[in-house]
């Protein structure tokens, strides 16, 4: 997104020094002397901010809040004025501007709210970019979001599990998400298929043998085959046998050759052997935390028909910062609670509380992953935008096992 700012302002001198003053600061400025000027640009697209004067002849600023609410009301609107008083402000703030400064504004002012402002229309174009993903359609990408490489190969593993007509044994630990990947490949899959899900862990030889089959195309989910006894891969065994139309995808905490050594057949190891996928934990996916958690937010909000909540910094930080051992389950509820509203504190047993070091380091994460995610990796490009030296840049990656080539191909 590139930084840009819509300045409606009648007085030419004003505008031309306005505008000179952002452009140093390398954003973006078109200049309009007037709302009718500048209303082709205001747009629900428009991925910038609006500075305008409130006292102009004709259409004045509150004409141009009025139709930028209007078009999008996430589009943050600042306005000016050189006559301001307590009822004008009010009136500004009442109607939706997102700030009201009076002229002369000193610079550093002007500039840190117009910051602040594109901040925010970053964000809201970043949750409308991950709203239309979510509306596309691609389960592998819904379900498993994030730019890390563990994550990349997952997704690519499902999508080629889904387009061949082999059983399939799905590998990590316990909350990684195996169930998840489990309807993931079942949504992938070119055929309709029914979908079917067990559990080894409670489940008699005699129940396995008892689900009605058809000559129907049919995902069979057996979780915890590290749990199989005999009777039981004896009876999966004589499903897939019978019903050629039947695809297995069976999952555990170990590997095949684990389970092979515990006692697995040979003829259920080598059926499952050839087409095998590793579901990485939160912590191989660390470096997603973020996205992560956004996403679990997002789904609980659209669950409840509600809108998203904006979610703060020091939250983000406290995701990255946190371990998972229980993975996406606990992650899950810690969103749930958020997108509830209710207390989303630590629990006192699980997690002590984040020394000043540890907040300020996984804060400065969180700015460096969303940084390198937004300009696709660019070292250059990121270095200039926090300011660092290119050395600095690359000590601090370093620091926290960031790599800017993961980022190049990754969404923003």
């Amino acid at each position: 997104m590139t930084p840009t700012l819509l300045l409606i302002e009648d007085d030419a001198a004003l505008r031309r020094s306005l505008a000179q003053s952002f452009e140093l600061e390398d954003i973006t400025v078109i200049a309009a002397s007037s709302f009718v000027m500048a209303k082709s640009n205001i747009s629900r697209d428009f991925e910038g901010v609006i500075l305008s004067d409130i006292r102009m002849p004709g259409k004045d600023g509150f004409d141009v809040l009025a139709y930028t609410r209007q078009v999008d009301p996430d589009l943050p609107v600042v306005l000016l004025t050189g006559q301001a008083d307590v009822p004008m402000a009010v009136r500004a703030m009442a109607e939706g501007a997102y700030d009201f400064r009076q002229k002369p504004c000193p610079p550093d002012q002007l500039l840190e709210v117009i910051t602040r402002a594109m901040e925010h229309r970053r964000l809201v174009h970043k949750s409308r970019n991950m709203e239309r993903q979510l509306q596309a359609g691609d389960p592998a990408a819904t379900n498993f979001p994030g730019s890390c490489a563990a994550v990349n190969r997952l997704r690519k593993a499902l999508r080629q599990a889904a387009s061949l007509p082999v059983h399939i044994y799905l590998q990590g630990p316990a909350g990684a998400g195996k169930r998840l990947a489990a309807h993931t490949i079942h949504a992938l899959a070119p055929e309709k298929q029914r979908f079917i899900a067990v559990s080894l862990r409670d489940t008699p030889p005699e129940a396995l043998s008892a689900i009605e089959l058809t000559s129907q195309p049919t995902d069979l989910s057996v979780k915890s085959l590290d749990l199989a006894t005999s009777a039981q891969q004896t009876a999966l065994l004589e499903m897939m046998e019978q019903f050629p139309n039947l695809r297995v995808i069976a999952s555990s905490p170990k590997s095949l050759d684990q389970l092979r050594q515990n006692g697995l057949r040979d003829d259920l190891f080598y059926a499952l052997d050839m087409m095998q996928v590793t579901v990485p934990s939160l912590a191989q996916r660390r470096k997603d935390l973020a996205t992560i958690f956004e996403a679990l937010v997002r789904q609980t909000i659209r669950g409840m028909n509600g809108d998203m909540r904006e979610i703060p910094e020091s939250l983000y930080a406290q995701v990255i910062a946190r371990d998972w051992p229980d993975n996406l389950p606990e992650l899950r509820n810690f969103a749930r609670s958020f997108a509830l509203g209710l207390n989303v504190q630590t629990d006192a047993n699980k997690s002590s509380e984040l020394s000043l070091v540890e907040q300020m380091n996984a804060f400065e994460k969180l700015v460096l992953t969303d940084t390198l995610r937004r300009l696709g990796g660019k070292s250059a490009a990121v270095a200039e935008a926090l300011g660092l030296p290119r050395k600095t840049l690359y000590d601090k990656l370093a620091k926290h096992d960031l790599k800017a080539k993961d980022f190049r191909n990754a969404p923003p």
